[in-house]
């Protein structure tokens, strides 16, 4: 079983609705009024997962760095490490009326390009909304 968690938000900077978690959670804390414990936390978490969490090397790549833009990429449901803290920065999120999506599937939507043992990142198929069981 995968993971993917997913954020829907409004920006009011350039007027329209974006999508990315991580994107999600720094664009909250450069241009929304946080409560100090959520916006300490957020930090926090954000670093944890810079400092733990393998940068996948196909990012690093010059010729992929096109593909990469429409890749995504899935936690394996064994990941209880970076799980958890993922549902912490969701339930922040959530607080400040981000729409989070935690979507579950047995096999991966699309080709795989990286893996380790925490994650996957794939180039989904382009009817990977039917796909995901």
């Amino acid at each position: 079983m995968y993971l993917r968690y997913r954020a829907k938000y409004y920006n009011d900077k350039s007027k329209k609705i974006e999508f990315g978690f991580f994107w999600a959670a720094d664009y909250l804390m450069k241009n929304v009024s946080l409560e100090i414990e959520d916006r300490n936390r957020l930090e926090e978490l954000i670093k944890w997962f810079d400092d733990n969490l393998p940068i996948p090397d196909y990012y690093q790549e010059e010729k992929n760095r096109q593909k990469s833009k429409s890749a995504t990429s899935w936690y394996k449901d064994s990941a209880d490490e970076f799980i958890k803290p993922m549902n912490e920065m969701a339930d922040i999120l959530e607080k400040y009326n981000i729409e989070v999506e935690r979507i579950n599937a047995r096999k991966i939507p699309g080709k795989k390009i990286y893996e380790d043992d925490f994650q996957i990142t794939i180039i989904p198929y382009r009817d990977s909304k039917k796909r995901i069981e």
